[in-house]
């Protein structure tokens, strides 16, 4: 099968590597850190340092060489560095892309780009998040899809939960959380990592699919759930507050006959 490679072995990126090379994929990992390189080649993966910038990227530029689809997992990280210019990093990435001849591109985007509309949100709503990180993810969206060269995926995943990640967490015992009313719009990794494959798998061209999990309890009723089953204490919610929409998934079950693994989000692993 072709080459595939993955910017960001991360949580998500990682775990896709592991089951893409479980499918007999051959698989290229990047990480910024030259001790996580050296782990992940022990474990039989080929993984390359790469670091991108604003500016440009350093590191094992070969990672790049003969991969035919390039999954783009690199979050923003606009919490840790608001001054980040989420835009030009991804575009030196698309300047690797175009001179290393890459086919095809995946990239993990959110479903924070639909802001914060009421009705039922599918690919074809309006990308109205106004939040700097959704400002930026919007416009990198855009720079994909338009570009010429090459073929974007565009993954628009809800908030990401499974093994050692989950809200409930750091919003236990919290005060005055907002928006008891609106729905969560929440994957599991094992289901985001298996749409992943089904893309690549199953490519349709240019297209962007939602990745949500097709359950949608409200926040105050899925946290005060989950405090229990945590064993901690529930956060307190505002008693009122905007309402979201629920992100609807059935494009990605429909095009790519993507059926659900994890169906009650109800769990912590």
């Amino acid at each position: 099968m072709s080459r595939i490679g993955i910017m960001g072995g991360g949580w998500l990126g990682l775990a896709v590597a592991e089951k893409a090379m479980e499918r007999n994929h051959s698989i290229k990992v990047s990480t910024t850190h030259k001790e996580k390189s050296t782990l992940l080649k022990k474990k039989g993966f080929d993984a390359a340092v790469v670091e991108v910038s604003e500016f440009d990227i350093n590191g094992e530029n070969d990672f790049f060489n003969d991969v035919k689809l390039l999954i783009i997992s690199i979050p923003p990280g606009l919490r840790k560095n608001p001054d980040r210019n989420y835009i030009a990093v991804i575009k030196q990435i698309i300047n690797k892309i175009e001179l290393t001849g890459i086919e095809k591109v995946i990239f993990t985007s959110s479903t924070s780009v639909y802001g914060n509309q009421a009705e039922i949100i599918t690919e074809e709503s309006e990308l109205l998040g106004t939040t700097e990180a959704a400002r930026q993810i919007i416009a990198v969206e855009k720079k994909l899809l338009e570009h010429k060269q090459f073929e974007s995926c565009i993954l628009r995943l809800g908030g990401l939960v499974g093994p050692n990640r989950h809200p409930i967490f750091t919003l236990s015992g919290k005060k005055n959380i907002p928006n008891p009313l609106s729905p969560i719009n929440f994957i599991h990794q094992q289901d985001a990592v298996s749409i992943i494959l089904h893309i690549i798998e199953n490519w349709q061209g240019n297209q962007a699919y939602n990745a949500v999990t097709p359950f949608h309890p409200t926040r105050i009723d899925y946290y005060s759930e989950m405090a229990k089953i945590a064993a901690l204490e529930a956060p307190a919610f505002e008693k009122s507050g905007i309402v979201r929409g629920i992100v609807s998934a059935n494009k990605v079950r429909k095009d790519l006959n993507f059926k659900f693994l994890v169906k009650n989000l109800l769990i912590l692993n």
